[in-house]
C-alpha cells in the first residue's frame, strides 16, 4: 500500500445504524459472495493500519454483533440508541468513543462493500504525505466530479461534529474547514451505495 508499517493515528468509522427503510430488508446482513455486506466493509477497512476501527450500529445492532465476528484488537462496536435521528447521531456517537490521540476520523458507509482498497489507499496517501491532519481539513474522493466516501475529517474539525443534526451527516461543518481537498478517483463505488433492491441486485452482479 505504500503506507507506514506502524498504525496510523486515524479512527476509521463505519456507519451502519439505519433501518434500511427503502430497501425493505436489513442491508448490513444482505449477503455478498456469501458474507454479510457489513462484514465485507469492515474486513476491508481493517486490512489498513488504522489505530481504531469502529462500527456504529443501532437498528438490529445485537443481531449484527452476533452475525459478524471480527478478531482484531483495534475493532469495537458502538451502539447508537438515537439512530432514528439520522447519520449525524451515529457520527456523534463515534466521536464520543475512543482515545484523544487520533489525528482525525475517516468516515465510511456500511453499504459500500465494493469500494476499492486502492481508493482508501489514495485518500490516506493524500492525508499522510501532505500532513493535512495538522489543520482544519476535509479530504474527500470524487468520481466524475461527484463527492463520495470515505470522508476524512481532521481532529481540529471534530468539535464542530458535536453540532450536527439530521440525516445529512457531516456536510454542514465542511464550510468551517481551512482546506477541503477533493481527490479524483477512478472508482464509481465511492459514490454508489445500496438503498434499493435494484441497487443490491446491481451490487451482486458486479461482485460475481
Amino acid at each position: 500500500m505504500g503506507l507506514p508499517i506502524n498504525l496510523i493515528p486515524i479512527r476509521a468509522v463505519v456507519l451502519a445504524a439505519g433501518v434500511s427503510s427503502r430497501m425493505g430488508k436489513f442491508k448490513p446482513l444482505l449477503p455478498i459472495d456469501g458474507k454479510p455486506m457489513l462484514e465485507i466493509v469492515l474486513t476491508k477497512v481493517l486490512s489498513f493500519p488504522f489505530q481504531e476501527v469502529i462500527a456504529v450500529v443501532g437498528y438490529k445492532g445485537q443481531e449484527l454483533k452476533e452475525a459478524i465476528n471480527l478478531e482484531d484488537d483495534r475493532f469495537n462496536w458502538i451502539t447508537n440508541e438515537q439512530f432514528l435521528e439520522g447519520l449525524s447521531s451515529s457520527i456523534k456517537a463515534a466521536i464520543r468513543f475512543g482515545n484523544n490521540e487520533t489525528k482525525g476520523v475517516l468516515i465510511f458507509l456500511g453499504d459500500q462493500p465494493l469500494l476499492r482498497p486502492s481508493t482508501i489507499d489514495q485518500i490516506l496517501e493524500v492525508i499522510i504525505r501532505k500532513g493535512l491532519a495538522q489543520s482544519k481539513c476535509i479530504v474527500q474522493p470524487t468520481f466524475n466530479g461527484t463527492p463520495g466516501h470515505p470522508v476524512f475529517i481532521s481532529a481540529s474539525m471534530i468539535p464542530y461534529l458535536k453540532t450536527i443534526t439530521g440525516d445529512q451527516g457531516a456536510k454542514p461543518i465542511f464550510k468551517f474547514a481551512d482546506h477541503h481537498i477533493y481527490v479524483p478517483i477512478d472508482d464509481e463505488w465511492t459514490i454508489l451505495d445500496v438503498d434499493t433492491k435494484q441497487d443490491y441486485q446491481n451490487l451482486v452482479n458486479h461482485s460475481i
